[in-house]
């Protein structure tokens, strides 16, 4: 017997229950299962579960841009090893050209030089970044490649939904309430308390057939002392089973199907996205290293000019050259001083670019370690022995996009299947059964299993009106043969990438080879064209000509080693076989590889 006491404590005991389960608790179960679907789909596209987490990490204090005025001296070493000291304005701040440099015919040797130091000079505590510890700061702190976490995030969560549809769904409701009603005369009032409660559970099978069934308990308590307590329950099942329009796995089961592709492709789609995200990374990080390697040979370009001109003036005043070729070197070093001043601030904008692309603030200090690209050039060239037939067929086999799309091909061919079954009627198999208390007792709320009620029948609803149904085939057939263009679209695309990226390496390496000669022919060249312009044996316009050959070879080789690695990386890439792990780190990349 289930008394009226015991049905209320049941209602009261499902509402604490169901209060208890606050937002976090949600929160929580909703990035475990979450989670648990990446780590799944992680295995089944590469193999190997990487931690996962939409979490934002806790960047340590990055150090602020120093702003003080007036200028401070700093010691700029040279490339004797000696040390040039020269007075530095607040960083990014170039004075303006020198008196002595607004071409007077007589420049005051005995007047000092303001300039600022070749690149920025950072602070003690600026941020230093290698390569690798670019990465990982990327990893950690991009806007972008956390807002990409979060878009695979959002689709699992949106598989957990159709799973979660194909699981029991129990509910359990309830409700009580106290009656002061008229009993039928002046003097006699009718109190009652009523309380009911209903628990069931419900499940969508994979063949489409639904399940349900439900207990439901109530109970009239009199507080008037003359009239009796009433108690009753009523058990109920019922079974509704498509058998034509919604039967089958393969149509029931297509929203749950879908869910799980797409999961899958998000987790490629990302693992594609970190890919080319370390590239992009790195090739900017070095990008902005050359950008300072050619403020230093504009430098070493300038300082060289400068001499030059001294020395013209020399020769100059012995008569032993003429005046306009003076005029020639003093004009080049104006150039050479404009050119080191636009690179300079070129390098600047570069570096505070690179700092939004990583995701910190614009104004940390930050400091990129120029030995990187030292450590490129000593590693020497990376050949690549792969034909061209070779790289082909892994970038088709490997390349995440491409599988993405072919295995879209095979979502739009099981859609036109699905829409094919909606054009069919509806033929459903319906049964219940249902069992209510005694009704001899109205005390007791024991059912009774010997008087159920049974039905069992069919509900039919023929297609004679098939529209908008028909409307949805069509549109799945139109879609699967877009769904084919695409496939043959991105397959041509990524033969196109992996063809383009192997001739871009080996482009870039012959570049890199025929700079370097260059640059030993343009440091000859200047040393010749300096002893023939003191013999007199040639002209100050040879000597400068020689001079921006030599600048403008050192800058070319630097391009050549940047753009060779970067060739390598891409060349990677688009192949599909670059290797990146949760910390952006690219495996076996000379920059990267030792974990520094």
């Amino acid at each position: 017997m289930v008394s009226f006491r015991t049905t209320v404590a049941l209602g009261f005991l499902a509402a604490a229950l169901m209060t208890g389960c606050g937002p976090e608790f949600y929160t929580k179960q909703a990035d475990r299962d979450v989670y648990t679907i990446v780590a799944e789909k992680n295995m089944k596209a590469i193999g190997e579960a990487p931690e996962f987490t939409i979490n934002p990490p806790t960047l340590p204090a990055l150090p602020q841009q120093k702003g003080e005025e007036g200028q401070a001296v700093r010691e700029i070493p040279s490339e004797t090893g000696a040390s040039l000291e020269i007075k530095v304005p607040p960083l990014g701040i170039i004075p303006a050209l020198p008196e002595m440099l607004q071409i007077p015919p007589q420049m005051p040797e005995e007047k000092a030089i303001a300039l600022p130091s070749p690149v920025p000079e950072p602070s003690a505590n600026a941020l230093r970044l290698t390569t690798a510890g670019a990465l990982r700061l990327a990893v950690q702190a991009s806007r972008d490649y956390q807002a990409q976490k979060e878009a695979v995030y959002e689709v699992a969560l949106t598989l957990t939904y159709q799973r979660y549809l194909f699981t029991p769904h129990p509910t359990w409701t309830g409700k009580a309430n106290l009656s002061n009603l008229d009993g039928g005369n002046a003097d006699t009032r009718l109190r009652t308390w009523d309380a009911t409660s209903t628990m069931g559970v419900s499940q969508q099978l994979a063949n489409g057939a639904v399940i349900a069934g439900n207990l439901g308990i109530a109970a009239l308590k009199f507080i008037n002392r003359e009239v009796g307590d009433t108690v009753g329950s009523a058990l109920n099942f019922n079974v509704t089973q498509p058998l034509w329009r919604g039967a089958g796995e393969a149509v029931v089961q297509e929203n749950l199907i879908q869910a799980e592709r797409n999961a899958l492709y998000a987790v490629r789609s990302f693992a594609r996205y970190e890919q080319t995200f370390s590239v992009d990374i790195a090739s900017q990080y070095l990008r902005v290293l050359q950008n300072r390697d050619i403020v230093l040979n504009n430098w070493r370009n300038y300082q060289s000019l400068v001499i030059n001109r001294e020395r013209a003036d020399w020769l100059a005043k012995a008569e032993r050259l003429p005046e306009f070729q003076v005029d020639q070197a003093r004009q080049d070093e104006l150039r050479a001083y404009n050119n080191w001043i636009v690179t300079r601030q070129t390098y600047v904008n570069s570096l505070d670019s690179f700092k939004i692309t990583l995701g910190i603030p614009v104004i940390t200090e930050v400091v990129l370690d120029p030995g990187e690209l030292g450590r490129l050039s000593a590693a020497g060239l990376q050949h690549s022995d792969a034909a061209l037939e070779d790289a082909t067929a892994t970038g088709l086999q490997k390349r995440f996009d491409l599988m993405n799309v072919r295995d879209g091909v095979a979502d739009a061919d099981r859609k036109i299947v699905v829409a094919e079954n909606g054009l069919a009627g509806d033929v459903d198999l319906v049964a219940s059964i249902g069992y209510l208390s005694l009704n001899d007792n109205p005390q007791s709320a024991r059912l009774a299993f010997n008087r159920g009620n049974y039905i069992i029948g069919m509900t039919i609803n023929m297609p004679v009106d098939r529209l908008q149904e028909r409307n949805a085939l069509r549109v799945t057939q139109i879609n699967r043969q877009v769904a084919g263009r695409q496939l043959d679209l991105t397959t041509s695309n990524v033969i196109l990438q992996v063809r383009e990226a192997l001739r871009q390496l080996e482009q870039a390496r012959e570049s890199y080879e025929i700079q370097k000669r260059s640059v030993a022919l343009a440091e000859r060249r200047v040393e010749s064209t300096q002893l023939l312009l003191q013999a007199g044996r040639a002209e100050q316009r040879d000597v400068l000509d020689a001079q921006q050959a030599l600048v403008d070879a050192q800058n070319a080789l630097t391009n050549a080693v940047v753009d060779h690695s970067v060739a390598g990386l891409q060349f990677q890439r688009d192949t599909g076989t670059l290797v990146v792990d949760e910390e952006g780190q690219i495996h076996g990349w000379v920059l990267t590889h030792s974990g520094r």
